[in-house]
C-alpha cells in the first residue's frame, strides 16, 4: 500500500509540474501575441498617417499645378494683347506728325509709370496675402502640434492668445478632413 501512495505522490507531483509549465508557457505566448498586436496597430497607424500625408500633398500639388496652368494661360493672353498693342502703336506712330509723336511719347511714358506703380501695388498685395496665408497656416500647424503634444483646447487657446472656439474649429476641420470624426 505504501508503494501505491508513493507512486500517487510522485505522479501528482509530476502532473503539477507539467501543469505549471503549461501555464507558464501559455502566459509567455499570450504576452508575445499581445506585443505583436500592439506593434501591428502602431504600424497601421503610421501607414494611415503616411497615407493622409500623401493625400494632402497630392491635393496641394494638384492645386498648384492648376494655378500654374491658369497663370500660363494669362501670360499667353497678356503677351498676345501686348504684341497687338505694339503693332497698333507702331501703326499709329507712323500716321502721326512729329509734335503728335512727342505727345504720344509723353502719354506712353506716363502710362508706363502708372503701370509700374500698379505692378508694385499688386506685388505688395500679393505679398500681404501670402503673409496672411502663411500666418494662418502657421497658427493651424501650431494648434495641431500642441494638440498632438497632449495639450487641451483651453491650454492651446491661452498660449496662442486665440479663442477656444477657434481652436475647436481648427481641430474639428482637421479631424473632418482626415476622417477622424469623434
Amino acid at each position: 500500500m505504501f508503494d501505491v501512495v508513493y507512486w500517487l505522490v510522485v505522479l501528482s507531483t509530476v502532473a503539477t509540474l507539467a501543469f505549471a509549465w503549461g501555464i507558464f508557457l501559455s502566459q509567455m505566448l499570450r504576452r508575445k501575441t499581445r506585443l505583436d498586436e500592439e506593434y501591428e496597430k502602431f504600424e497601421e497607424r503610421i501607414l494611415e498617417l503616411m497615407g493622409q500625408f500623401r493625400h494632402m500633398s497630392a491635393v496641394r500639388l494638384q492645386m498648384l499645378d492648376r494655378k500654374m496652368e491658369e497663370l500660363r494661360k494669362l501670360i499667353k493672353q497678356a503677351n498676345s494683347l501686348y504684341s497687338q498693342l505694339c503693332v497698333r502703336e507702331t501703326e499709329l506712330m507712323n500716321s502721326f506728325s512729329e509734335t503728335e509723336k512727342d505727345e504720344v511719347q509723353s502719354v506712353r511714358q506716363a502710362s508706363q509709370d502708372q503701370t509700374e506703380e500698379l505692378q508694385k501695388t499688386v506685388e505688395l498685395v500679393k505679398n500681404n496675402q501670402e503673409d496672411a496665408e502663411t500666418s494662418e497656416t502657421s497658427i493651424e500647424r501650431k494648434i495641431l502640434l500642441m494638440y498632438q503634444e497632449g495639450k487641451s483646447e483651453q491650454q492651446i487657446a491661452k498660449e496662442l492668445n486665440i479663442g477656444v472656439g477657434e481652436v475647436n474649429l481648427v481641430l474639428s476641420l482637421f479631424r473632418f478632413r482626415n476622417g477622424l470624426h469623434q
